[in-house]
C-alpha cells in the first residue's frame, strides 16, 4: 500500500517537473504579469494555449534593487528569446512604492508598444479584494467595503470594491472598483473597511488570472492607458478625496 501511494507521489511529481521543462518553447502564447507596489517583486507567466493551466511565478524580496534588478528577475521566469511570444501583459499600477511601480509599468508600456500586445492594469487593492473580502461579516460579503492603508504623515488612502462573480473555472473572483484608491479627508465615511494587507505571492496568481480573464474576453487595452496611481502629491498632500454619499450613491 506504501509502496503504491509512494508510486502515485513519484509520478505526480514526474509530470508537473515535464510541465515546467516543457513550459518554454516556440509554440507557447504567453500572459505576463507583474507586480511591485510593495518591498517584493513578483512575476508570473502562464500559456494562453496550455491545457493544463499551469502557472509559472516567483516573488523576489530584492526591496530597493529593483532598478538594477528588473530585467534578470523577469528573464529568470521568461527568458528574453521568448518574449517576442508574450501576447498579454498585465501590471499592479498601485498605490505602492513611486520607484518601482513607475520601473515596472514602463517597463510593461515598453514591451507592449514593442510587440504590440495589449496592456491591463489593475490596483494593488483590487488584486487584495478576494483575500480580503472574506474577513467582513457574512451578511455584508456582498455589499461594497473599502480597502484602506495608513501612510505616515498623508493620511489614508482608500478604494471601494464590491464582489460581481466568482469565475471557478479560471479561479478569478471578478471584483467592480467602484472608486480607486486616493487620499480620504474622513475615514468615518468609509465604512466597511478592511486594512490594506500584502500578499505578492497570492497576488501576482490574482493578477495573471485577471489577464486571462481578459484575454478570454478579448479586451483590447492599449499601453498608453496605462498609468501608475500616485494617490499623494509629491509637492503637498492638499488634494484629498472626500466621499459625498450622493456621489457614491450615484456610483454605486
Amino acid at each position: 500500500m506504501e509502496q503504491a501511494t509512494s508510486r502515485r507521489r513519484s509520478s505526480k511529481i514526474i509530470i508537473i517537473i515535464n510541465l515546467l521543462q516543457n513550459f518554454h518553447n516556440s509554440k507557447s502564447k504567453y500572459l505576463l504579469a507583474l507586480h511591485s507596489s510593495s518591498e517584493s517583486f513578483g512575476i508570473a507567466i502562464k500559456d494562453a494555449k496550455n491545457s493544463e493551466k499551469t502557472i509559472k511565478s516567483e516573488v523576489f524580496n530584492i526591496g530597493r534593487s529593483l532598478s538594477n534588478k528588473l530585467f534578470s528577475c523577469v528573464e529568470t521566469i521568461l527568458p528574453r528569446k521568448f518574449w517576442k511570444q508574450i501576447i498579454r501583459i498585465s501590471v499592479a499600477n498601485g498605490p505602492g512604492s513611486f520607484t518601482s511601480t513607475r520601473l515596472t509599468i514602463s517597463m510593461a508600456r515598453m514591451i507592449s508598444q514593442q510587440i504590440d500586445c495589449s496592456l491591463d492594469s489593475i490596483s494593488s487593492f483590487h488584486l487584495m479584494a478576494p483575500r480580503l473580502y472574506k474577513d467582513l461579516p457574512k451578511r455584508e460579503i456582498l455589499n461594497p467595503f473599502w480597502i484602506k492603508d495608513f501612510l505616515p504623515r498623508r493620511g489614508i488612502v482608500a478604494g471601494k470594491y464590491q464582489l460581481v462573480k466568482i469565475h471557478k473555472e479560471l479561479n478569478f473572483f471578478e471584483f467592480r472598483e467602484i472608486i480607486s484608491p486616493q487620499l480620504i479627508s474622513n475615514e468615518v465615511l468609509i465604512n466597511p473597511s478592511i486594512k490594506a494587507s500584502n500578499n505578492v505571492e497570492k497576488d501576482i496568481i490574482s493578477l495573471i488570472n485577471f489577464s486571462q480573464f481578459c484575454q478570454n474576453a478579448k479586451v483590447q487595452s492599449n499601453w498608453q492607458a496605462t498609468l501608475p496611481i500616485y494617490p499623494t502629491s509629491p509637492i503637498d498632500h492638499k488634494n484629498k478625496f472626500v466621499p459625498k454619499f450622493s456621489n457614491l450613491e450615484e456610483i454605486t
